[in-house]
């Protein structure tokens, strides 16, 4: 059968055409991608490489870019958008069409020093792993709280960061602050949960809105009810962090260790006190205080929550506890703590006592209120007496009474350079105490300074027997006789 001229002229046309090379559209535009998102900027970490993809608009466009980065110092990239970091700086990086140089896309890079590499199960492997200048001073901050009591440390060796509890909700935004200065990379190296009251952990979720990795994560237990703070602790753990409850460390099971070294001269031990949570306990109180001493070189420093003086009795049979430097009064300065068996067998040089002046309960905190009068001039609340006897009995204190209390000295700072002592330094008290003393004991307001009058300044670096509020509460009689004839003669 013969073809009609038509139909097979046709059929010569369209095969033509499907032979003829496509026209590729003009670039419009250019996107960065990392892990199938765009980004305008890229994080990385010195040790580490990234792979960034481009895509050109639109789609039938050349996907071809050549690839650039501004600082070469700082970082180079190939071909394929492979980026190595060589120093710690900041840069941008830059995708250009390969057929129409004015056509492409920059994006900021930033390279920061590694923070999480090693185990911390040896010094030859320790937690951090980076650039760390050893003429750095260890520094630990006990922040002023606002919110009653409440606690909250921050602990700093160069790049080396950790964070133990954050107080209550409001006190978790001073504490957030606080973070964006100290922490440069958003990245925390320990996140330590001392037990779960609400003093110590819910102030966490506020402190750290700005923090986008933890290392290591350790605290009290596993509970079954776990609320907020579990949330939290989850979060982390999904985007990386090692967890460890203090009961698998002091009992070296789920590839955890009693001690862990943040540098090859900086470590922490976990100390068995005999009350740490088990798996699906319901609560963990006081008893269950997450209790450490941290060593750099010759310093050492013992913390321990609120531990009870049960915990600590129990604490002294389990482990074989040496002299430290700096101490921690547990439990805000606590008579139901702080036993004279624990501190004398620590026998330290110096003591912190980490409350403010107490608020009512139930009153929220915020600045000065003329319908608030309550414990004005700091008389009540923690520490207690018996804490505060039993403090100026310690061997050291009894001779050097290095004794220090935020409602005196504001947030406190304990240097050291690695020696067996201290420099101390404290900041403008934001709560502090009052001098009713001077208005016969009537708190009086100045509508002009929005506050009452006689505010007790210029103490943030006294030690506490040096302070007006010392003897407000009556502790001269709990100093060694040199020091009451010395500085209280009659």
């Amino acid at each position: 059968m013969i073809k009609k001229p038509s139909i097979i002229l046709s059929v010569f046309l369209l095969s033509l055409a499907s032979c003829a090379p496509s026209v590729e559209a003009v670039p419009t535009g250019v996107d960065i991608y990392l892990d199938e998102e765009i980004v305008n900027s890229v994080t990385i970490f010195l040790g580490d490489e990234l792979d960034l993809d481009a895509v050109v608009h639109p789609d039938n466009a050349s996907q071809e870019v050549y690839w650039s980065i501004n600082d070469t110092s700082i970082a180079t990239i190939d071909d394929e958008g492979l980026i190595t970091p060589h120093l710690v700086g900041t840069t941008t990086i830059k995708a250009v069409s390969n057929i129409a140089s004015y056509v492409y896309k920059t994006s900021f890079l930033e390279v920061r020093e590694p923070t999480y590499y090693g185990s911390g199960k040896t010094s030859s492997d320790p937690l951090f792993i980076g650039e760390t200048d050893e003429e750095e001073p260890l520094d630990i901050y006990f922040f002023e709280m606002q919110h009653i009591y409440s606690d909250s440390l921050f602990i700093k060796k160069g790049n080396v960061e950790i964070l133990i509890d954050a107080g209550w909700s409001y006190d978790g935004n001073y504490i957030s602050d606080f973070l964006d200065e100290h922490v440069s990379d958003g990245r925390l190296d320990v996140l330590m949960a001392s037990h779960n009251d609400s003093d110590h952990v819910d102030g966490l979720e506020n402190a750290l809105q700005n923090i986008d990795n933890i290392s290591l994560i350790i605290d009290f237990g596993h509970l079954a009810n776990r609320g907020k703070y579990g949330v939290i602790k989850d979060s982390y753990v999904e985007k990386g962090a090692t967890y460890h409850p203090a009961i698998d460390c002091i009992s070296y099971v789920n590839n955890a260790s009693k001690r862990y070294y943040l540098t090859s001269d900086f470590y922490v031990d976990i100390l068995d006190t005999g009350y740490y949570v088990e798996t699906g306990a319901n609560s963990a109180g006081n008893s269950a205080s997450l209790t450490t001493i941290f060593t750099y070189q010759d310093f050492k420093f013992f913390t321990a929550g609120d531990l009870t003086s049960s915990a600590e009795a129990r604490l002294l049979q389990r482990e074989n506890l040496y002299e430290v430097t700096l101490y921690k009064a547990s439990h805000h300065g606590s008579h139901g703590s702080n036993t004279q068996e624990l501190m004398n067998a620590l026998n330290p040089k110096g003591v912190a006592i980490s409350a403010a002046r107490a608020n009512q309960y139930n009153v929220p905190p915020g600045p000065p209120s003329q319908s608030i009068t309550y414990n004005l001039d700091g008389k009540s609340g923690h520490p207690a007496a018996a804490a505060i006897e039993r403090i100026y009995k310690i061997p050291n204190i009894s001779e050097n009474l290095n004794v220090y209390w935020n409602a005196v000295n504001g947030t406190m700072r304990f240097r050291s350079y690695g020696t067996d002592d201290f420099t101390f330094s404290g900041t403008e008290t934001i709560k502090g105490y009052y001098d009713l003393s001077k208005t016969d004991g009537v708190a009086v307001w100045n509508a002009e300074t929005n506050d009452f009058e006689n505010k007790v300044t210029g103490e943030e670096n006294y030690k506490l027997h040096e302070s007006k509020v010392f003897v407000f509460r009556n502790y001269v009689q709990y100093l060694p006789l040199w020091a009451q004839e010395q500085y209280f003669p009659i």
